[in-house]
């Protein structure tokens, strides 16, 4: 099969985007399966085929996301039963993050107002941990500071962004012309539980003759938790643990307000159709049962170095004991706001055969102190009846190992849906650097009367089952409502 030159530049250009840019993670595969209403949850431009949905209660859908951005476990210690530090940091970038999320929806719903006009809701609990740490801490403990006499070492201190916020999503999408579409979401958000660490800088400096580490950093870390804190004469934190929560108080809890929005696009232009978002711009303020620890000063540590015959796991242990005797902490009880980590998609798909689609999606997500972005190819093809599948393979997080595979299984009435960004990951997960799974229960009402009128279009997109035929004497008056 011949292909236009437009296919080619697409790709190419996306291939060039990603050879430039780098890694990525999750919600590949969503991305480009419009006929499961939850798609909306990555693109608010995407509509549905159908007059209504709603997503089956406390099962609409359920999605687990997990990966590093440096590693995967065997390629750390393949074969050991202890861990391969020299490999761990040859592995690693300058800065890395291991991130876990766990996304539950209990209700959604959307409903076409008219044959332009979409609304939709989503209630969603999230999860969201990010460990974030070094390349330059992990050598300072595995060799000691000889590598650091006479040129001294900046980088940024380890840490976690760990917060569990509930999420009220309101959403618009409309029609303009014939395939081209515009969503956004206009987001409510409450935080429950949060725990940020600041990203600080560390700058250390060794002495040539004694080779004593004197090191400036100046730690914050702000919670919202019912933390019981203890002082010490001088009033510095002498300790700090968890308080009791009561669960009905805890679920119930709507005292830390945020905003966000989502905004979306699918534009159609000759046989590609191009589809973006820029996804969770947004805050939470941060004023039920806050506390703020944070440290002033620097640390000196006076010790033996690695090269002088400590072992590495005392010289760490040293420096861990400096640590906590020179760092005094002072709490305070101050509000704080943080800010959501934006994702932004871009991609296009070309129809090769009328019931079957191929594209391509660059991912971008902005982590703390750094973008982590990605490619994914994808082949998508669609039944009739409303049931699709889709294989894609993706580059993410520096792995080039990653399959995905998404199917949604309708009839008239009733959907199942279950995807994967990366099954490899739960046939080998001691090699895999990125899992992830969504999968959920839709119900539709008015589909019969749809697929009665529907037809797939002619040279078009095929993906564009989730959107009706216009009326005839409507396909010549581009951006008409009559």
């Amino acid at each position: 099969m011949m292909y236009s030159l437009k296919f080619k530049i697409l790709f190419t250009i996306v291939f060039v985007i990603t050879s430039l840019l780098g890694f990525s993670q999750q919600d590949n595969t969503l991305f480009f399966l419009h006929d499961i209403p939850q798609s909306n949850f990555v693109n608010p431009a995407v509509q549905i085929r159908c007059r209504q949905y709603f997503g089956l209660p406390l099962l609409s859908t359920m999605h687990f996301n997990a990966n590093s951005t440096g590693f995967s476990y065997n390629s750390l210690s393949p074969g050991k039963s202890e861990l391969d530090v020299d490999l761990l940091t040859s592995k690693m970038h300058s800065r890395d993050f291991l991130t876990m999320e766990f996304h539950y929806t209990p209700l959604s719903f959307g409903f076409m107002w008219d044959k332009y006009q979409y609304f939709n809701f989503a209630w969603t609990e999230k999860v969201d941990v990010k460990m974030f740490y070094s390349r330059a801490l992990l050598e300072l403990m595995k060799d000691g500071n000889t590598q650091d006499v006479g040129v001294g070492m900046s980088t940024r201190n380890p840490g976690v962004n760990a917060f569990y916020y509930r999420e009220l999503s309101f959403g618009y999408s409309t029609k303009y012309g014939r395939y081209s579409y515009l969503g956004g979401h206009a987001k409510v958000l409450f935080g429950l539980a949060g725990v940020f660490t600041k990203r600080r800088a560390v700058d250390l400096s060794v002495n040539q003759l004694t080779y004593n580490i004197d090191a400036a950093w100046n730690p914050k870390v702000n919670t919202s938790l019912p933390l019981n804190i203890s002082y010490d004469a001088q009033g510095n934190v002498s300790s700090a643990s968890v308080g009791s929560i009561s669960p009905v108080g805890f679920l119930l809890n709507f005292k830390n307000q945020g905003l966000a929005t989502d905004f979306g696009f699918i534009y159609k232009k000759d046989k590609i159709t191009w589809s973006g978002s820029v996804l969770d711009v947004g805050l939470i303020w941060w004023h039920d049962q806050p506390s703020n620890l944070e440290n002033k000063g620097h640390v000196v540590f006076q010790g033996a170095t690695i090269t002088d015959g400590m072992d590495p796991v005392d010289y760490a242990n040293s420096i861990r004991d400096s640590l906590r005797n020179q760092f005094r902490f002072k709490a305070t009880k101050k509000g704080f706001i943080t800010f959501l980590n934006p994702r932004i998609y871009f991609g296009g798909t070309y129809p090769v055969h009328k019931q079957i689609k191929v594209g391509a999606m660059v991912r971008t997500e902005l982590y703390p102190g750094r973008p982590i972005l990605g490619l994914t190819l994808s082949a998508t093809a669609f039944s009739q009846k409303g049931s699709t599948v889709s294989v894609n393979y993706s580059i993410m997080n520096g792995s080039f190992v990653n399959l995905g595979v998404g199917a949604g299984f309708s009839s008239d009435k009733f959907q199942f849906f279950i995807l994967s960004d990366n099954v490899i990951a739960f046939i080998s997960p001691q090699t895999a650097r990125n899992a992830n799974i969504r999968f959920g229960f839709n119900f539709f009402i008015g589909c019969n009367e749809q697929k009665k009128k529907y037809k797939f279009p002619k040279g078009s997109d095929c993906g564009c089952n989730w959107a009706p035929t216009p009326p005839k004497n409507t396909e010549k008056l581009k951006g008409s409502r009559k």
